[in-house]
């Protein structure tokens, strides 16, 4: 290992860490300062009635967040315009009133969710419950506006009832109803991250440089460890890794008539069909469904694309692996790598839909770098693990395509999690891939920061599959030639 041309990588290295830490940073901004919070509410089924003077509907919701703001209600005016003045009212768990909110009827749509912003913030009872008091003042019978009431979920077509507690029912006078105000609270939670996000920055570097320097002393004495096998890769065998890069891209549109076009046309021709087939169905509350869709469609491709040409790696360059030597990870590497490449291109269309959407870009765009790196890294786990599967049992080719089949279905590609019961959605979150999805619908749909849960949970799935893929190739890469 040549000392120096290793010391200037570690070097590059390093500013790219700090670089890709600070584009974070700032680009997330008041995301690592605060998780906004916005409640949800059932789906409207109908309405109460006019609320009149002299009427008192009342509904115990969760307050949720550190800091509550405003109060959303749903609201009908019968097609009038109606005057008068709408009060809401919030009393804490002891019955006492700690806030109050009002709006004019005259400034309220038909069918409009309408906020009403408090004074000053409701701190501290994050975990508590209060009583909503909604009456009005000047309203008689024809001129008054109502609120509606949901008793279940709407996702597409379907509507998934809900099980409401006796004292979560709205009361009208103190007569219970038949469900939940369509009505939630708006807040946010206060986060340390922020605080500590340098400090672990430079903790994380000075860990992984202990680590470094051990491997430094152990590659001057002539052993073999993750760094010399690194270097290996980069910088000896660099060139064979582009030329095998350049290959395995050359290969896959190799006589095809509009060649790499098919990285462009691909996605948006599924995302045509699915978008004929299932908007209709999943499609209603979510949030400019084009580019929700095809969000999903380009990354789940990049990653079933890349696995299933890093899967086969081995076997299909036997001839080569038996009779020249290289580091046999080179080839699944370079597959994902040739497999990035399409990815790149996919992402054109992505932002050709965003642009006719109306999704302008945001800066939130350069978190995505992020997100896909830890992708790049799980993929290339997940590579290093079923290739050196499908080395010993060819019969991984065919089971994968089960697995990818029902881990698609399994990822909110052209549906929303919302779908998902309640008791299962801990454990579906815990899905790499939506994660890696959701991540970047947060980013380009909503143009914000995800919240810091989100980047722990891709650094960690990434880091652990990886080591894993990496601990089970060096296992047995030398036995490869055996079964070849």
């Amino acid at each position: 290992m040549n000392f120096e041309k290793a010391k200037k990588l570690l070097t590059q290295l390093s500013v790219f860490y700090f670089l890709l830490a600070a584009m974070i940073f700032f680009v997330a901004g008041d995301g690592f300062r605060h998780e906004i919070v916005n409640g949800s509410a059932l789906s409207p089924s109908s309405v109460i009635g006019e609320i009149v003077d002299g009427m008192v509907v009342e509904q115990r919701l969760p307050l949720g967040a550190d800091h509550v703001e405003a109060l959303n209600l749903q609201v009908a005016t019968f097609g009038r315009q109606n005057t008068g003045i709408l009060h809401v009212d919030i009393y804490g768990e002891d019955g006492t009133l700690i806030s109050s909110a009002q709006g004019r009827l005259e400034d309220m749509g038909d069918n409009q969710v309408i906020r009403f912003s408090f004074a000053e913030s409701l701190d501290g009872m994050r975990k508590q419950y209060s009583t909503v008091k909604i009456w009005s003042e000047g309203c008689q019978p024809g001129n008054a506006i109502t609120v509606y009431y949901g008793n279940s979920v709407q996702a597409g077509k379907y509507t998934l009832q809900k099980g409401i507690a006796s004292e979560d029912l709205y009361q009208v006078d103190g007569t219970s109803g038949s469900g939940t105000l369509c009505a939630y609270f708006n807040g946010y939670n206060d986060l340390i991250f922020y605080k500590v996000y340098w400090p672990l920055i430079l903790f994380v570097y000075a860990a992984v440089a202990v680590v470094i320097r051990r491997w430094w002393n152990q590659a001057k004495q002539g052993k073999c460890n993750p760094l010399t096998t690194f270097y290996a890769m980069v910088v000896q065998y660099g060139f064979l890794t582009r030329q095998l890069v350049s290959r395995d891209f050359k290969t896959k549109y190799k006589r095809s008539l509009l060649g790499v076009g098919w990285s462009i046309l691909n996605p948006l021709l599924t995302m045509l069909v699915q978008y004929v087939v299932f908007s209709t169905l999943f499609s209603n509350g979510t949030k400019n469904y084009p580019v929700y869709l095809l969000t999903g469609i380009v990354f789940f491709n990049f990653f079933n694309e890349a696995i299933n040409m890093g899967m086969t790696s081995i076997t299909s360059n036997a001839a080569l692996i038996k009779k020249v030597y290289m580091p046999k990870y080179i080839y699944p590497v370079s597959r994902v790598f040739s497999s990035l490449i399409n990815l790149g291109t996919s992402l054109i269309p992505l932002l050709a839909v965003m642009l006719l959407t109306r999704t302008w870009p945001k800066w939130s765009l350069l978190l995505l770098v992020f997100d896909i790196l830890c992708l790049v890294v799980f993929v290339m786990g997940m590579s290093l693990i079923l290739s050196t599967c499908m080395t010993f049992f060819q019969d991984t080719l065919f089971l994968w395509g089960v697995v990818s089949m029902i881990w698609m279905y399994l990822t909110p590609i052209f549906y929303m999690d919302t779908i998902i019961p309640e008791k299962f959605l801990a454990l579906y979150h815990m899905n790499p891939m939506y994660q890696y999805i959701n991540f970047a619908r947060i980013c380009i749909i909503d143009g914000i920061s995800p919240n810091p849960i989100s980047y722990l949970w891709c650094i960690l799935t990434a880091v652990v599959v990886f080591a894993i893929g990496v601990s089970v190739f060096r296992k047995n890469q030398n036995r490869f030639v055996l079964y070849l």
